[in-house]
């Protein structure tokens, strides 16, 4: 599968990289794409009735931020990078 970044997610990846450091994303990106169910990625399936391939990993090294990924037409979409908090509340009511 293709791996390709939204442009949201690369603008959050910029201010997300300045409090967990660009080090952690790189290894979280290079990580999917070697092995997609590696347990430190703690991979979740979101239940979402707008996007029904909507998933979410772990950025390595910080439990507390979470990347949002979808899949379309064998290609892997990273959407955004956000803290635990802002996640729960958007896949809430997704």
């Amino acid at each position: 599968m293709v791996l390709k970044f939204d442009v949201k997610y690369l603008r959050s990846k910029e201010k997300v990289s300045k409090k967990i450091g660009v080090e952690n994303i790189i290894a979280t990106e290079e990580l999917f794409e070697t092995d997609v169910s590696h347990s430190k990625l703690n991979l979740k399936v979101i239940r979402c009735r707008r996007d029904k391939h909507k998933q979410s990993i772990r950025v390595l090294g910080n439990d507390g931020y979470r990347i949002l990924l979808t899949t379309k037409d064998e290609i892997i979409y990273f959407q955004d990078i956000m803290k635990h908090d802002k996640y729960d509340r958007v896949t809430k009511n997704c």
